[in-house]
């Protein structure tokens, strides 16, 4: 026996499933619909206790015998049909990688000095520099929509929200946390504010400016990511399920956890995914920034190589494809990118009451979070899949990129 955790996905949720998985591993399972602010799951999984996640059909267990599972999967009848040892998500963001390949050469080592400079920034750029930053907005054609996102509901999956910024005061804002002994309504990290402010952000009150796409949205926020930036896949699926339960038609996950070239796509997040559509619900994922392009791209990571879940990578302000950005390169076991979007110096809310450039398909997956509510607004009557197919349908091909690269191409606002 060992005492990692383990997500396993059931054929169903019946009350004659459970109780056969009870009993045959000896493990008592609380329904997500009692879990709360008191009863959190964190605190219930141990050695004889898992949570199930009714939404998603699955569930979190420690302290699990592998061969026992897998037993399980092959017998017939039996309710277990796969299982996955938890792994380590992180925040994308483009400076860790700058970081990794900054001795390379002693040319490229200054230009990235520069550019690592320029994302850590914690204050906003000088006002008359700014017009420069907002390329992104423009990109997506911002400026021909009248489109807010009002009415509906999106989450941002991420290291929490520093609620006391000034862009925000007024907003009535929902969340909850999914990490140990950490409050939703802070962010160390400053990474979830971020990407926030690009989704559902307004304006700068300095300067007028805007910077944010859909600005009327419900915004809920779900700690999922600790303030170092990590997180494990129970604590995402926790999160996702709490967000469907909440009605969310978008989950942003500016996340990722890196594979292997030819590495299959896993199945608890193809399931969630899965299941968050059939709940009317988009999940839009970061595709990772693990390449360095142009010799050495990398495969899309999970969970965003899902076929289920919507992969964004990310451009920058020249229209080409950022240097850290994954690929679809995984074409024999998926995980291929959808679209694209700005994702290099996209300048947003930051704590405490600044502003921040940040580079990575961190900061390109929110912008697709909030266009994709200006959809939802426009067509209401449309469905999670429908509005999907409607963005890609409309992205704009980019020259002289691949499709490998940018999927159907750039996302663009509905007028």
């Amino acid at each position: 026996m060992n005492t990692e955790k383990y997500i396993v996905l059931l054929d169903n949720k019946e009350e004659k499933t459970l109780k056969t998985v009870e009993k045959e591993f000896q493990v008592k399972l609380t329904s997500s619909e009692l879990l709360s602010s008191e009863n959190k799951s964190y605190n219930i999984i141990d050695d004889s206790n898992g949570v199930l996640y009714k939404n998603l059909n699955m569930m979190v267990v420690d302290n699990m015998d592998e061969e026992q599972l897998q037993k399980a999967i092959d017998e017939k009848d039996n309710p277990i049909v796969h299982f996955e040892k938890e792994r380590v998500f992180y925040v994308d963001n483009a400076l860790d990688v700058l970081k990794e390949i900054q001795d390379t050469t002693a040319t490229l080592q200054e230009k990235l000095k520069i550019l690592a400079s320029q994302i850590q920034q914690k204050s906003e750029p000088k006002t008359k520099d700014i017009t420069s930053y907002e390329w992104g907005l423009n990109a997506i054609g911002l400026g021909k929509s009248q489109l807010t996102g009002k009415g509906i509901n999106v989450c941002v999956l991420d290291t929490g929200f520093d609620i006391s910024h000034a862009d925000f005061v007024g907003r009535t804002i929902e969340g909850k946390s999914f990490i140990p002994n950490e409050d939703w309504d802070k962010d160390i990290k400053g990474h979830g504010t971020h990407c926030i402010g690009t989704a559902v952000g307004n304006l700068n009150i300095n300067t007028g400016k805007r910077y944010g796409i859909a600005k009327n949205a419900n915004l809920f926020v779900a700690k999922a990511l600790a303030n170092d930036g990590s997180g494990t896949t129970s604590s995402v699926v926790d999160a996702i399920d709490w967000a469907i339960t909440k009605k969310m038609r978008i989950i942003s996950m500016s996340l990722s956890s890196p594979v292997g070239i030819n590495e299959t796509p896993s199945a608890i997040f193809e399931a969630i995914g899965l299941k968050a559509l059939e709940n009317n619900c988009l999940l839009i994922a970061a595709a990772g920034n693990d390449s360095q392009r142009p010799g050495l791209p990398q495969p899309v990571s999970s969970p965003a190589n899902a076929q289920s879940i919507m992969a964004v990578a990310a451009i920058d302000n020249q229209m080409r494809i950022a240097n850290f950005s994954n690929g679809g390169i995984n074409a024999s076991t998926g995980g291929a990118i959808n679209v694209c979007a700005p994702g290099v110096d996209v300048v947003s809310s930051f704590p405490i009451n600044t502003y921040a450039l940040k580079s990575g398909t961190s900061m390109a997956t929110p912008h697709v979070a909030g266009m994709a509510a200006l959809y939802m607004e426009k067509y209401p009557h449309l469905n999670a899949k429908e509005i999907w197919n409607l963005i890609e349908k409309n992205a704009q091909k980019i020259e002289g990129l691949m499709y490998r690269d940018i999927g159907s191409g750039l996302v663009r606002i509905v007028k």
